[in-house]
């Protein structure tokens, strides 16, 4: 069984922007892309939707051996019983993962098409930690996107 990574307990502003403002406020760096995207974005959670339990898959333990498009790596979450992340509960991870490790890049797998920039592009965040700063940026989230053995996936069950 799947050892839990982090639990989010609750959702603690009352909009996105109080979130966004609050990461900001802690010296959070967020992309230019996840504040056009956030500052559109239909918040879906819901008070009975907590607590979220998030598990730390990696793309090889799903059984992917090689280059891997998104569609095929969300296919296996679900195989495996794992569930896509709204995308909020990413901002409020990255207030909980000061303890994150120099030069990793993790990903949320986020429902496909939930994150769209004001350009039309899907996107999922990732949170990242370089040049002693904390990051939540995005990559890139259409069902072609290719993604290796060792890049590591947020989920919730």
């Amino acid at each position: 069984m799947k050892k839990i990574w982090k639990t989010i307990d609750k959702f603690n502003f009352s909009n996105i922007e109080e979130c966004l403002a609050e990461l900001s406020s802690k010296n959070y760096v967020l992309s230019e892309w996840i504040k056009d995207i956030f500052k559109n974005y239909k918040f879906i959670l819901k008070k009975n939707d907590f607590p979220i339990h998030l598990y730390r898959v990696s793309v090889k333990e799903l059984g992917l051996t090689g280059p891997s498009k998104l569609k095929d790596i969300y296919d296996k979450f679900k195989k495996e019983g794992f569930d896509l992340v709204p995308p909020e509960i990413a901002l409020v991870a990255r207030m909980q993962y000061d303890e994150q490790k120099t030069g990793e890049w993790l990903r949320f797998a986020t429902p496909l098409d939930s994150m769209i920039d004001s350009d039309g592009v899907p996107h999922l965040p990732k949170l990242g930690r370089a040049l002693n700063k904390y990051f939540i940026e995005t990559y890139w989230s259409y069902p072609e996107a290719i993604f290796h053995p060792h890049n590591e996936f947020v989920v919730k069950k």
